[in-house]
């Protein structure tokens, strides 16, 4: 293991632009680098069992997707800019697709990192250095004993109801040394618990929470306990000055190996037989074996993870005048209008209406939909809606990482897309695979098994 610490400007003035468009990501996903102060890696896979390979590779046919719907997936996915892609299926690799232009051989996938650092949170609570993400800050972080702090738990933190204040994207951390110091003393900008905002701040100090408890940096406790049974052997994470890791952006990790990582989540913390995590913790990070208690986004953040199942939203006359009351824009209402009928209400699932919004007011681009929603009504109208069982628990990440993984017929997909595609000029445009990961659903999600 090395840790480097230096204080070099990494990438500029060749990304600055780069870095202002990543500022406005998808629900406040993660740029670009500002600063790179150094960076936690292995040398080797110390401590990896003797007969170490990772995940094995099988054919489509053999587990149950049809060889026409990968060839249709793989369509997509060239199309929509991807630079990586992998499909597994029943804990073996099905597809597996690199553009020739990829030369990374490690990636970040950018806010994907969340749902990698909140498997950190779950080491914790199986070993009872937590109690519950019901943990209220104040008990690890002075600056958090203040009255409107006080009520901030570790749960608020990863389902993005903190209140506290946070810019999107990555701009904010450039150039800050001392990332705990900045995050600690952000001023609240509503009541905890009240709003749904994607925050990065929070995001951060989840990080810092586990670290805090575990006695040493998160790249750390994730190698020794995750990355090795694993056989994830080429990774790195990036630190700040001081040693500790971010966690909100920047691991690095091959696709087959984030992809294991979802696996694992998929099959309850047990890996060949061997039990890294509880089925309890994974069930309470992601809710993938139930929804009950999921915070205030359509989508649901259960713990630093989406969750998309087969809910049902309820839009009437009472909501739209919910809507009204906000200051949303003139094209959001007429949209929104038309969703509802004259007389009665409209069901959707939460799928439909989002993707509904993505039409509406997003023109299908990257940076759409959701995010204008919640910006625009302040994330205080959600429609009513009634719960179902997972269809899907994952995180997205700033031009268009994704990480996937369906329940229902045990498939697990990863998708990369870089900055350096060819073709591609800005985030927006590897926004077209964002609408199928509903399709993706439909497709591999509830084939025939």
């Amino acid at each position: 293991m090395t840790l480097s610490i230096s204080s070099r400007r990494a990438g500029a003035p060749r990304h600055a632009a780069l870095l202002l468009i990543a500022a406005s990501a998808l629900l406040g996903a993660c740029g670009k680098r500002g600063y790179d102060y150094g960076r936690i890696g292995p040398e080797t896979i110390a401590g990896a069992p003797a007969s170490c390979s990772g995940l094995p590779n099988a054919t489509p046919e053999s587990t149950g997707i049809p060889r026409a719907t990968i060839d249709s997936i793989q369509r997509v996915a060239e199309a929509s800019l991807t630079d990586e892609l992998v499909i597994v299926r029943d804990g073996r690799v099905v597809h597996h697709w690199r553009h020739p232009s990829f030369r990374d051989t490690v990636w970040n996938p950018q806010s994907v990192t969340k749902a990698v650092a909140s498997l950190g949170v779950g080491l914790m609570l199986d070993d009872g250095r937590l109690p519950s993400l019901d943990l209220p800050l104040r008990t690890l972080f002075p600056e958090f004993t203040a009255e409107d702090k006080a009520p901030v738990t570790l749960r608020m933190l990863m389902s993005h109801t903190s209140g506290i204040a946070a810019a999107r994207g990555e701009a904010q951390f450039v150039g800050q040394p001392d990332v705990r110091a900045f995050v600690t003393t952000q001023p609240m900008a509503e009541p905890a618990g009240t709003v749904f905002r994607y925050n990065n701040v929070g995001a951060q100090l989840m990080g810092l929470v586990t670290e805090a408890r575990a006695g040493q940096p998160l790249a750390r406790l994730l190698e020794a306990r995750l990355f090795r049974p694993l056989c994830i052997g080429q990774w790195s994470w990036d630190v700040d000055a001081r040693g500790s890791n971010y966690a909100y952006s920047r691991v690095r990790l091959r696709a087959r190996d984030l992809a294991a990582l979802g696996q694992l989540v998929l099959d309850g913390g047990e890996w060949h037989g061997q039990r890294l995590l509880s089925r309890a913790v994974i069930d309470t990070l992601t809710h993938i074996n139930g929804a009950s208690g999921l915070p205030l986004a359509p989508h649901g953040f259960a713990a630093s993870w989406g969750w998309a199942g087969d809910d049902h939203v309820t839009l009437d006359a009472a909501w739209l005048a919910r809507v009204e009351a906000t200051a949303a824009s003139a094209p959001l209402r007429a949209a929104l209008r038309r969703l509802v009928p004259d007389s009665g209400a409209r069901t959707l699932t939460t799928s439909q209406f989002k993707m509904v919004l993505d039409t509406a007011i997003g023109s299908g681009s990257f940076a759409s939909g959701m995010p204008r929603w919640y910006a625009e009504t302040g994330g205080r109208v959600d429609p009513p809606r009634t719960r179902g069982p997972a269809q899907v628990v994952y995180h997205s990440g700033s031009w268009g990482q994704w990480l996937l993984v369906y329940p229902e017929t045990r498939t697990v997909v990863v998708r990369y897309a870089s900055w350096t595609h060819p073709g591609r000029r800005s985030e927006e445009d590897a926004g077209g695979w964002n609408s199928i990961y509903a399709d993706l659903y439909r497709l591999i999600g509830r084939a025939t098994r």
